[in-house]
């Protein structure tokens, strides 16, 4: 059990507080559906700057980041799963209900949900029409908008129409969220990590978190270390030039011993995939991913774009 100052020390971003009190105020707690649909909703109507982000899931909008907050809220005895009338939902602890006592996003979350009363199939028909995009990749949209025929075309009209063929991503500075839907926007069909270690303290980036999020959202995830530099290589960058010299280094040593890899990338260029290289830096002049797709422009003439 946690109490006291240990409880407002938890509570220390605005997701939890959100969470904290849409539950507050739902005292007969939601399905975890409902609650991402509802925070999904809060944000995009209610918040400047989006306290959470989503993307296209299986059931709508989902958020990675916002199921890991429930797991850790759960985790520290904040919240607890129930059941009700046979249905599995999420509700407040008695050390949720203290912790949302004088909070002030209670007062806030309260009069949204005054407005905003939609639950259940209504709350996801609802999120599905006003919404589209963040429908693309549903598996119930026809059962949920089985007589809306016109919120169905606007779904299919919300893909990607035509995606680039050759991209480059970094991931610095970026949520997970907010990468895979660069991912999804552009159209990529298969993201070519060319980290040597894809091991990230950033939520999301370690290689078996982002495959599985790619593979779910029908994008495949290929790893080609071969083509990475060494992390003790990679020491003291502390300007363009110490970049710049060791990505030449990277071009004499690394690159003429796995021209077999850069074969393969544009082997999937010529089956008709979309790709996309990516690595951290978010500057691709600080990033070795350039000179792969340099090599590649010279072998195909093909030119790629940041996303």
């Amino acid at each position: 059990m946690i109490y006291g100052k240990e409880i407002s020390c938890l509570m220390s971003s605005k997701q939890e507080n959100n969470i904290i009190a849409l539950l507050a105020v739902e005292k007969d707690g939601l399905t975890a559906v409902e609650i991402h649909k509802l925070l999904f909703v809060y944000a995009m109507e209610e918040e400047a700057k989006h306290s959470c982000e989503f993307i296209p899931y299986i059931k709508g909008c989902y958020s990675p980041t916002l199921a890991r907050t429930l797991s850790k809220l759960q985790e520290n005895h904040f919240i607890k799963e129930v059941e009700i009338s046979g249905v599995p939902k999420i509700a407040l602890t008695a050390e949720g209900k203290w912790c949302a006592m004088g909070l002030q996003a209670s007062a806030i979350m309260n009069e949204f949900l005054k407005r905003y009363t939609f639950r259940g199939n209504d709350l996801l028909e609802d999120v599905y029409c006003r919404y589209p995009y963040w429908a693309i990749n549903s598996a119930i949209a026809s059962t949920v908008l089985k007589d809306k025929p016109e919120a169905l075309k606007a779904i299919k009209d919300a893909r990607p129409k035509e995606g680039l063929k050759l991209a480059s991503i970094g991931y610095e500075g970026r949520s997970f969220e907010n990468y895979l839907n660069a991912l999804i926007k552009s159209g990529t069909d298969v993201l070519c990590d060319v980290r040597k270690n894809p091991i990230s303290r950033i939520y999301g980036f370690s290689k078996s978190s982002l495959k599985n999020a790619c593979e779910k959202l029908g994008i495949e995830y290929r790893h080609f270390p071969e083509l990475g530099i060494p992390g003790e290589s990679r020491k003291e960058l502390n300007t363009q030039d110490d970049y710049d010299k060791l990505f030449a280094w990277y071009e004499r040593n690394v690159l003429p011993k796995n021209d077999s890899f850069i074969d393969e990338l544009i082997e999937l260029l010529g089956a008709g995939k979309n790709i996309a290289l990516t690595c951290f830096e978010a500057d691709p002049a600080q990033c070795h991913r350039t000179r792969i797709l340099n090599k590649i422009s010279l072998k195909t003439g093909m030119d790629s774009v940041l996303i």
